[in-house]
């Protein structure tokens, strides 16, 4: 089971059927029973073809998940964890990232989620939004945007 091809063909099974950052494709391999030297080499042979680069895989998750305007950044970086990625890679692409984004996915949040605005619904918004990782200032700044543009 600890041949070289064996594990090799593997990591490429797991490759091509999706990206993988190292760490996740080191903790599939350890599961699959190969020995940690083995891992090693595969793993350094993945690197060197271009296969695994956990900076372009934080970059383009990241931005997947920017996009898609229903999270907020301390939710995003909390998804890129989850996947092995490393808080030095998740610092750099956060240097990059401005509140502007997050604030949009705040307020389509708010106008998907909630029809009507009075008192009530504004602290339950808050709550909501606050529970999901938004900034208060953010929070803020979508409520007033909702607010405004709904009168």
């Amino acid at each position: 089971m600890n041949s070289h091809n064996d594990i090799w063909q593997y990591s490429l099974h797991l490759v091509t059927r999706r990206s993988h950052s190292e760490k996740e494709l080191q903790q599939k391999l350890e599961c699959k029973g190969y020995s940690c030297d083995a891992i090693e080499k595969a793993l350094r042979r993945l690197k060197e073809y271009g296969y695994i680069d956990d900076i372009k895989l934080a970059n383009h998750l990241f931005y997947k998940y920017v996009e898609t305007h229903k999270y907020s950044t301390k939710q995003i970086f909390y998804k890129l964890k989850l996947r092995g990625l490393q808080d030095r890679v998740l610092l750099e692409i956060a240097k990059d990232f401005d509140d502007v984004e997050e604030w949009k996915s705040a307020l389509k949040i708010i106008t998907a989620r909630f029809k009507s605005l009075d008192t009530t619904s504004k602290e339950k918004i808050y709550r909501y939004l606050s529970s999901r990782g938004f900034s208060a200032t953010n929070i803020h700044k979508a409520l007033q945007t909702f607010y405004y543009s709904d009168k």
